[in-house]
């Protein structure tokens, strides 16, 4: 359909939002209460815009003016401005904003004059300025000086709504985003209005917001009245570094930009991915961040001749480790790595094993069976029936959850325009109805559960034999909900896949294809998939990282197993773990927050990771730590830097990473190994993200006794980057 916005035509598809199409044209219209992925309300009455279309006659021919040739369609216009948000653009609108009527600038302006009627002049203190919508809509289309002289209202500036996200009620213009998001995405009604007129505000039940989801809404909030309380006062929006990476705690690899101040990591935000996690995180990836700046190792580690670990240079750890192994057989050093690890240290990590011919080599966590995903996350969001078979997503892979929870509302994703994401996708009810008879959960309770239609109690390990041969009512009408779909996706947990083998992936391959189900199994690990093709296993006569204490010596990198090997040890590690007091040696490492390269989420998406400004002194990544390691042994390096990895993993699995965008790319492997798995029980959140080292305030004593000697990072290079 033809859309004519400030005397502009344009072509869009049929039930356009009349937002979208200015948006579409190029023009501009402000707004606070519609969001990407929410419905359209029209509460904030900023998107003001005028609006009139043709009619017809009842023949059905266009009522007309003019005459002859000249004779064009009347357009009837609305006697008052519209909100753009709620209504539908139609064949031969024509919509007037602010750039052309002056009706439409005027009213914008009185919207702008009533939102700020009781809106604090916090702007200086505000952790939203500098990307507060608010201010940026004032300067644009407000008066730019107010009428009101009496005394604003005043109410809770810091309301607690959790121990994550705390409350401004002075701040908050009632736009309902947060109340929406509740609502709409993760189905959980805990956050409403109270009161009305001028005494509204919102508020959530006595044992505020729930932890899984919660902290979207300090995102999506147009000013500062939610805010992370993590992140709360630690700098304003303009100071902060900001990197857009992908987080890796969990295997669904959410879009994420990571905020630095002064060499430390003081916020994360969501990114937007459509494919991925659309605009929303868990709290774990959001709030769990705070290790990555406190208590960090910066230096090098050797244990002295009274048995203690003390400070060394990188040079003096290369010697250490070249004594410790010396008269070692190299193919008895064991390499053991996170599942975290980048594709790039991957590729490093198994080449130098092949030049060592070494056999004890693994990655944890990981399962001992291998099953390539067939279905991605917009499968899941779109399906008509979702089995999930032994998971528990809130601590494997939240985000997934949340797709499923799409997937029950209707699987309606957003139109996609030049300028993104739709801003109003009109398909989007308030309190959508949702579909729970399209959901089976099979296994233990969980999240998830109290959403689902079918609920079948179950142990993980024989969930999978139970649906192919069902053998109880329950059962049955699962493989029923399977069989009469026609876009089933089957979704494997940790319980499925817990000493899992080939017979598993076998009787799997068989259900999927008798049901035409697509299929993801979730990996134990954030790069698991990934790793499983650079032959990070044990390999023939080697040993995993369960029997590391066998191991004749080890070199072991950001994993904690809580035990050494046999021999030498040599820790990689950001902190100083109880794995790392036992080691020989500990080399500082950087976090995934810092690393540049490539990770492989459940889907079998390839997503880039960039480094933050994180202050780590002279910790490196894995591949330059590969690098020294091979100098103690005496080997070349495989390696020296990124692109030498790069170029590593292209000569071995065949994949270029170095031009991978922000949203990623599919890829499947054409081979994967496996082996048998140290059992793991998958845990999102851990004891050392949950708190930091000490309170702010007495950070701030401590800035002031010491002479305000802030953490900058210094000047001169440090180890790391590309080569």
């Amino acid at each position: 359909m033809k859309v004519h916005v400030d005397g502009i035509e344009v072509e869009l598809p049929a039930g356009t939002s009349a937002i979208d199409a200015v948006f579409q044209s190029g023009g501009d219209v402000p707004y606070f209460c519609a969001h990407k992925y929410l419905s359209p309300v029209g509460a904030c009455r900023m998107c003001l815009v005028e609006s009139g279309s043709p009619r017809k006659n009842p023949d059905g021919s266009f009522v007309m003016e003019g005459e002859g040739d000249a004779a064009t369609p009347k357009i009837f216009w609305f006697p008052k401005p519209m909100a753009s948000c709620t209504m539908q653009a139609t064949e031969g609108m024509h919509i007037r904003t602010a750039k052309t009527s002056e009706v439409v600038a005027k009213a914008q302006a009185g919207m702008m004059e009533f939102t700020l009627l009781n809106h604090p002049l916090d702007c200086p203190t505000c952790d939203k300025g500098g990307a507060c919508e608010l201010q940026d809509r004032a300067f644009e289309y407000g008066y730019g000086a107010s009428r009101f002289g009496f005394d604003r209202r005043h109410a809770e500036k810091h309301y607690p709504l959790s121990d994550f996200v705390i409350l401004d009620q002075e701040r908050c213009i009632h736009c309902k985003r947060c109340v929406r998001y509740f609502e709409e995405v993760p189905g959980q009604e805990v956050l409403d209005f109270i009161e009305r007129g001028g005494h509204t505000f919102i508020d959530t039940e006595e044992d505020g917001l729930p932890t899984g989801f919660s902290g979207n809404i300090t995102d999506i909030c147009p000013v500062g009245a939610l805010l992370d309380n993590v992140a709360r006062f630690r700098g304003r929006n303009w100071e902060y570094d900001h990197t857009p990476t992908t987080c890796t705690l969990c295997p669904v690899g959410c879009s994420i930009t990571v905020d630095a101040r002064n060499g430390r990591l003081e916020r994360i935000v969501a990114g937007e991915n459509r494919d991925v996690n659309e605009a929303w995180i868990c709290d774990a990836g959001r709030f769990g961040h705070p290790f990555a700046s406190e208590e960090r190792l910066t230096t090098p580690l050797i244990r002295n001749e009274d048995g203690a670990l003390v400070p060394a240079t990188w040079d003096e750890a290369i010697t250490a480790i070249n004594r410790g192994l010396l008269g070692l057989p190299l193919a008895d050093l064991g390499l053991f790595v996170g599942a975290d690890a980048t594709l790039e240290e991957g590729a490093a990590l198994s080449a130098l094993a092949d030049a060592l011919n070494a056999r004890h080599v693994d990655h944890f966590p990981r399962h001992s069976v291998f099953i390539a995903p067939t279905a991605t996350l917009t499968d899941v969001a779109t399906a008509d029936a979702v089995v999930v078979l032994g998971a528990d997503l809130g601590e494997e892979a939240p985000v997934l959850e949340l797709r499923i929870l799409e997937m029950l509302r209707g699987g309606l994703l957003p139109a996609e325009f030049a300028h993104g994401t739709a801003i109003a996708d009109l398909r989007l009810v308030e309190r959508p109805a949702r579909r729970p008879e399209r959901l089976a959960v099979i296994g233990g309770e969980s999240r998830l559960w109290g959403h689902a239609g079918h609920r079948v109690s179950a142990n993980g390990g024989s969930a999978l034999t139970r649906l192919a041969r069902p053998d109880t009512d329950d059962l049955k009408a699962v493989r029923a909900l399977l069989d009469g779909a026609e876009r089933p996706v089957l979704i494997l947990g940790a319980d499925a896949l817990r000493g899992a083998s080939g017979s598993a992936a076998s009787l799997l391959a068989d259900l999927a294809s008798r049901t035409g189900a697509k299929v993801i199994a979730i990996p134990a690990g954030p790069n698991s998939n990934g790793l499983a093709a650079l032959n990070l296993v044990p390999r023939t006569g080697g040993m995993g990282i369960e029997r590391l204490s066998e191991v004749p010596a080890a070199f072991i990198s950001r994993l904690d197993p809580g035990t050494r090997a046999a021999g030498f040890t040599v820790v990689h590690d950001t902190h100083l773990t109880a794995t790392a007091q036992l080691a020989d040696v500990v080399l500082p490492a950087v976090t995934n927050y810092e690393k540049r390269g490539t990770v492989q989420n459940l889907e079998g998406r390839l997503l880039p990771l960039n480094p933050a400004a994180i202050q780590s002194g002279e910790a490196a990544d894995l591949i330059r730590t590969l690098t020294a390691l091979a100098e103690a042994l005496g080997v070349k390096a495989p390696a020296r830097g990124q692109r030498g990895a790069q170029t590593l993993l292209m000569g071995s699995v065949g994949v270029n990473t170095a031009g991978i965008q922000a949203g990623g790319a599919l890829h499947s492997f054409a081979r994967t190994f496996v082996a048998p798995a140290a059992p793991h029980t998958p845990k999102l959140w851990t004891e050392r993200m949950r708190s930091r080292d000490r309170d702010w305030v007495e950070r701030i004593h401590d800035l002031v006794e010491g002479g305000w000697t802030l953490p900058v990072a210094p000047a001169a290079p440090q180890p790391g980057g590309d080569d």
